[in-house]
């Protein structure tokens, strides 16, 4: 079958139309490869909204991964208003985007999304309704005319609105006066406290301590408490006014505990905590431009405090939530004594220690029982031992762990499967869009395999029961399969947001049993043991296994495909970014989907509609595992052998090739690693792991070796100590590896959990957004058994005894 693409464009002009209200469309006439030309007309908004999807589809080329990978041109994002002065300015930027667009590698411009978005439409072919009074009037583009400037729009593209909880009248002309109620945008959320707001037609700053969010009293944005502190220097000094402030002077060096947006945060000057303006603070790492901008603030005085505001209206029955500077105080002391910063209070006997403070000590059982010696406290006691007196968690000695399901990451998605994340319950007003450390989701059943997609989820069970497959997350090609509103049983869910059940079209569901799922970009695998794969979701590549349809909806399908026409059992399925791959119990190599970097080993970079051996020196080879996540694709043999194909545009195949896809699977000569027993594959890195083991990295990335380590062609060995090995734990081995598109990931033969790479969107779990250079472990309430790596989440399986 041949792919129609676009062969070329040319941006003609802009049309300036007045129904249903006065609005600008662009007009391109585009050049297909069949030789067709067709006029197609497209508003500035969703020629963005199309930009910003080709950058989720390509992260790698976007430069969401490193900057310095960037091949996808710049647009920049639509003004709030459009004028006739702005759509014709705008048209030489929106050319040379165009040009540059099509001369991306045909992965990118040939793509499903590019193809579909310049398609002809109804709307193009069938003129809108004339106004009745004015006619649409046609500007064309000249010939000669070129882009000059870099960007001349700036600025977000939705905005939030957020509202006025008391009256504030300005200090200085760049201000505005605020009366609560008012619902003003925020252009600008400046660290300093300062936000620069839009109310109506006019624009300046505000300060942000008179602002409340509207679905909430508390900041969704404002970070958690670090108390490992990060080191600031003081550009200002500043008199404390209220008791709970901090005075410094010019130059002294002090660590930041928790970063505010009201523009107030709590340091800390040796054992001290308090309030200081950010406005006068600068990081210590941080290079000084001697011309400040604009987030730089103008002016002398600080932001006023929240504490500080009168006759405050919240529209929330829930106040903000406060932390005390006791608090801050208190839960910094204890931080520095457990890094050996501060001497540790001296121990006591236990047993006298309960004894003495027989009154003030409460234990908190596995049942939720309280006791206070042999006494049942008084409600008043209980409430006062709440707030003052040390909690104890404890479970039985014969408690047997449990198998639990723990999350983290992005959670906008729905993947986590926490709906309170996305859509605050009653309890919690204010959304998570980061789940920064791992998050026990709440699930009876027992868990055997987990997958993480791009932007989505799925758990299987190898129960006998007749619900074994759940999922949550993106679901627009139905990569969750058929997911029916409430409303409608005819439409499905786009968004998933907590575990729903997939059905499956089992002949014989009780005596079938799911061994192992696997997720792609927007298609999901599903292997069972005794009834094969099962296939959903986008089948444009063929990667679903069956045949193509031509301009075929994906969303709201109902198709669950069974894969036919492998040699034995199939084993194991990994999914590429849009390929699978299959191995079968007499070691056979099965591909199918996209072959454009030769990701599908077939030896050609056509489109696989079916599952086809792969050949190569893979030929006569028995392969044990199979892996994959973006366009690189390895398999590990029975001997210990690794053989490879695919993209090898940062370094994955360079042993063999100097080209940047290898179209059919090669022996990688690793040399100095013994025999390879598991591999992992992500976007642009690959890990190896030997019997003893040790593991090994290459590709392009953070690849665990620190921040002078980003690319190798070489397998480089990260230490066994950086997995826990010692004196004192000489046995520590590495039993597992997985990769996720720009981050890994290794379980200890002990259980335990350690993740280095790129923290996109916190995916790494540990607590902060900063990226991991070398092996961290993710404190994990439990023994580790399996995880499964995303783009920007992970998912734990996890035995537990919380």
């Amino acid at each position: 079958m041949v792919d129609i693409h676009v062969l070329h464009m040319e941006l003609l002009g802009f049309e300036k139309r007045f129904y249903p209200s006065q609005h600008y469309v662009y007009m391109f006439l585009v050049k297909w490869s069949d030789q067709s030309e067709k006029l197609i007309y497209r508003n500035y908004p969703e020629i963005h909204t199309f930009h910003k999807s080709l950058k989720e589809m390509f992260p790698i080329e976007a430069g969401h991964i490193d900057p310095k990978d960037r091949i996808i041109p710049s647009l920049p994002a639509p003004k709030w208003l459009d004028n006739q002065k702005t759509t014709e300015n705008r048209q030489g930027t929106l050319a040379e985007y165009c040009h540059s667009l099509l001369n991306l590698p045909h992965k990118i411009s040939h793509c499903q999304l590019v193809s579909s978005f310049f398609k002809v439409r109804s709307e193009d072919e069938t003129p809108p309704a004339p106004h009745p009074f004015k006619r649409n009037e046609t500007y064309v583009m000249s010939r000669d005319r070129a882009r000059t400037t870099n960007s001349e729009i700036t600025g977000p593209i939705m905005l939030d609105t957020y509202r006025v909880i008391a009256d504030y009248s300005k200090s200085s002309k760049y201000e505005l006066n605020l009366k609560a109620g008012d619902l003003l945008d925020i252009v600008e959320k400046s660290p300093n406290g300062w936000w620069f707001c839009q109310y109506d037609t006019q624009r300046g700053w505000a300060p942000a301590s008179y602002l409340e969010p509207l679905d909430g009293p508390d900041e969704s944005e404002e970070p958690e408490p670090n108390y490992a502190g990060e080191l600031y220097k003081t550009t200002k000094g500043y008199t404390a006014v209220e008791d709970d402030e901090l005075t410094l002077q010019l130059g002294e060096t002090i660590e930041v505990i928790h970063k505010l947006l009201d523009g107030w945060w709590v340091v800390r000057k040796g054992e001290k905590t308090g309030f200081y303006p950010s406005m006068f603070l600068h990081s210590t790492g941080e290079r000084r431009e001697l011309e400040p901008d604009r987030n730089v603030v103008r002016r002398e005085t600080p932001p006023p405090r929240r504490s500080t505001i009168r006759n405050a209206k919240s529209i929330h029955a829930k106040g903000r939530r406060h932390i005390s500077q006791e608090s801050y105080s208190r839960q910094s002391r204890r931080f520095l004594q457990q890094r050996g910063r501060l001497p540790s209070q001296p121990r006591r006997n236990s047993r006298a220690t309960l004894q003495q403070n027989e009154d003030n000590t409460v234990f908190r059982g596995c049942r939720g029982y309280v006791t206070s010696g042999n006494r049942a406290p008084t409600t008043a006691k209980r409430a006062e031992a709440k707030d003052e007196r040390p909690v104890f968690q404890y479970v039985g000695r014969h408690r047997k762990p449990r198998e639990r399901v723990f999350v983290w990451g992005f959670s906008y998605t729905g993947a986590l499967g926490i709906p309170s994340f996305v859509v605050p319950d009653s309890g919690r007003k204010n959304p998570r869009k980061y789940q920064l450390t791992p998050y026990r989701l709440d699930m009876e059943q027992k868990i055997c395999s987990a997958a993480c997609g791009y932007g989505f989820t799925l758990l299987a069970s190898n129960t006998k029961d007749l619900t074994k497959l759940w999922a949550m997350g993106l679901n627009k090609d139905s990569q969750l399969g058929f997911q029916r509103t409430q409303h409608d049983r005819s439409k499905s869910y786009e968004y998933v947001l907590e575990p729903s059940p997939v059905p499956l079209p089992l002949t014989n569901p009780q005596d079938t049993c799911i061994l192992q799922v696997s997720c792609g970009r927007a298609h999901s695998l599903v292997l069972t043991d005794s009834e094969g794969v099962f296939s959903m979701g986008n089948n444009f590549y063929g990667q679903c296994g069956r045949k193509i349809v031509e301009g075929e909806v994906y969303s709201g399908s109902h198709l669950v495909h069974k894969i036919e026409g492998f040699d034995s059992r199939v084993v194991q399925v990994a999914c590429g970014q849009d390929h699978s791959l299959f191995l079968t119990e007499k070691g056979t190599v099965y591909a199918c989907g996209w072959g454009a970097d030769g990701q599908t080993g077939l030896g050609h970079h056509d489109r696989a509609t079916f599952p086809v051996p792969v050949g190569g020196d893979l030929a006569g080879v028995k392969v044990q595992q199979v892996t994959t996540y973006g366009d690189c694709s390895l398999a590990v043999s029975s001997d210990g052998q690794v053989f490879g194909w695919g993209n090898s545009e940062y370094l994955q195949l360079a042993l063999v090739t100097e080209a940047a896809q290898i179209s059919s699977p090669r022996l990688l000569p690793l040399k100095n690693v013994g025999k390879v027993t598991q591999a992992a594959c992500g976007g642009t890195q690959v890990a190896v792991l030997n019997e003893r083991g040790e593991v090994f990295v290459w590709g392009y990335g953070i690849l665990g070796k620190g921040p002078n380590l980003s690319e190798s062609e070489r397998p480089e060995k990260v230490p066994a100590t950086l997995f826990g090995r010692s004196e004192f734990n000489p046995g520590v081995n590495v039993s597992g590896i997985r990769c996720g598109l720009s981050h890994f990931a290794a379980i200890t033969d002990r259980g335990e959990l350690f993740v280095w790479g790129k923290n996109v969107r916190g995916c790494l779990g540990t607590g902060n957004h900063n990226d991991q250079y070398f092996p961290w472990r993710v404190t994990v309430p439990g023994h580790v058994v399996d995880v499964a790596c995303g783009v920007d989440h992970m998912v734990a399986l996890v035995k537990s005894i919380i």
